[in-house]
C-alpha cells in the first residue's frame, strides 16, 4: 500500500509547478477583479469564484505538505525553469500564498451582494 502511494506520488510531483502556476494566474484575475469590483462596482462574482478556487488550491498545497511529510518525501515544489529565478519552495509556503489571498478575495467578494 505504501509503495503504491509511493509510486503515485512520483508521478503527481511534477505537476506541482503547473498547478503552483494556475494558481499565480488565478490570483492574477482575482485581483484584476478586485480592481474592476473597486472602480466599477462590477465583477463580484469573479472575485468570489477567483477567491474560492485560491483557498481549493491552497488547501490542496497544503495537504500535499502534510502528505509528503508522512510519506519521507522531498516537500518542495520545482521551479527551476521559470524566468524569476527561484528554485525551491516548500508546499505549504506556496499553499499559504494561495490561501491567504483566497480568503481576502472571498471576503471582499462578500462585502457587496452579486449584481
Amino acid at each position: 500500500m505504501k509503495q503504491t502511494i509511493l509510486d503515485l506520488a512520483a508521478q503527481l510531483t511534477p505537476y506541482t509547478t503547473q498547478i503552483a502556476y494556475a494558481g499565480a494566474i488565478l490570483l492574477f484575475i482575482g485581483w484584476l477583479a478586485l480592481f474592476a469590483w473597486v472602480i466599477r462596482h462590477r465583477g463580484t462574482g469573479l472575485l468570489r469564484l477567483a477567491g474560492r478556487l485560491l483557498i481549493l488550491l491552497g488547501v490542496l498545497f497544503l495537504a500535499f505538505q502534510v502528505a509528503a511529510f508522512a510519506l519521507g518525501l522531498d516537500t518542495t515544489t520545482n521551479f527551476d525553469g521559470a524566468w524569476f529565478k527561484i528554485d525551491r519552495k516548500p508546499f505549504w509556503l506556496v499553499g499559504l500564498a494561495l490561501l491567504v489571498p483566497g480568503f481576502v478575495l472571498r471576503i471582499v467578494g462578500a462585502i457587496r451582494p452579486t449584481h
